[in-house]
Formats: C-alpha cells, structure tokens, sequence
C-alpha cells in the first residue's frame, strides 16, 4: 500500500491550508467520557457513557418537549428595567445588556406554548446561562402570565426551575 507510506519525514501541509475541527461535535463529561454531540441529543442529553445529565438551556427543553419542536413563544420580548437603580461591581443595565448579547436570551425564563405527545402544553423554563437564572420582576411577571394563559385555555402547565451555584453541586 503504498499510499499510506510517507515519502518525507514530518507534517508537510502549510498552515494556511489546515482545517480546523467546528466546535461542538463532541462533548466531554466530567468524568472524561467523549460523546459525540449528536449522540448527546438524541439521547436527551444524557451521556450513554456515563449517565452524566448535561446542564441544558430552554432551547434544548423545548426541543425535547414539543413536538416536532413547533411552539410559540409567549411574551418574547418582555425585558427587565432597573427601577432601583442597583448597582454593585457593575450597572444592572450594563449587566443585562452583557447578558443577553452572551446568551441570545432576554431574561432568565422563557415561556412557550405547543403540542407536547399530541396534548396542548404551556412551559416556562428557567435558563441558567442568563446572570445564573437571577430572578428579577420579569420572571415572576412571564411565569405569571403563562400560567394565566394556561388557567384561561385550560392547557397543562410545566414550570422548568433550575438553580446554580457551587452550594448545589
């Protein structure tokens, strides 16, 4: 074979001309097991290697629950101001601000409405990846206004809570 026998010592191909693995084909859990990521999903992000549950955000919920991933959103754009004007290391707009450009989302929950197995479902899920899932006024106002939407359609209601931190690991 001797196609597979190198004619030169060493690695001949120019920098520019390299390729670069795209990030998140695979994923590494704790314990050092690799999955492939496809493999993560369809197994509900949980690693078949070592039953590790992967941290998931809303968006991976929502994959998960919906069927065919079809569902509104609910109150999508509803963001938190800063009546009291709080501040520690940082402005809370500025820390907002960073927050969303970070993760894509507007505040630490999100709400939807879809078919779940054929049923109507509302969910509203707590998304760590937002400031650890700080739970300002938005929150209590989009979980509120789910469960109205689920109360007056007579739909189920999942509520998604999650919380971080080092004193829950």
């Amino acid at each position: 074979m001797s196609w597979f026998k190198r004619k030169q010592k060493g690695i001949q191909t120019p920098t520019e001309e390299k390729k670069d693995i795209p990030k998140g084909l695979w994923y590494k859990s704790p314990t050092g097991k690799v999955v492939d990521a496809d493999e993560l999903e369809k197994n509900f992000y949980v690693s078949p290697e070592d039953d590790y549950h992967v941290r998931v955000g809303s968006n991976e919920y929502f994959e998960i629950l919906f069927d065919e991933n079809k569902y509104k959103e609910l109150d999508k754009n509803l963001a938190s101001k800063d009546p009291l004007n709080f501040v520690d290391t940082k402005s809370y707009p500025n820390r907002l601000k960073e927050a969303q450009s970070k993760t894509g989302l507007v505040d630490a929950v999100r709400t939807a409405v879809g078919i779940s197995f054929g049923e109507d479902l509302v969910v509203a899920c707590m998304d760590i990846a937002f400031i650890g899932e700080t739970m300002g006024s938005v929150v209590g106002e989009k979980i509120a206004r789910a469960a109205d939407y689920s109360l007056n359609k007579k739909i189920l209601f999942l509520i998604i809570s999650k919380i971080g931190g080092p004193s829950m690991m």
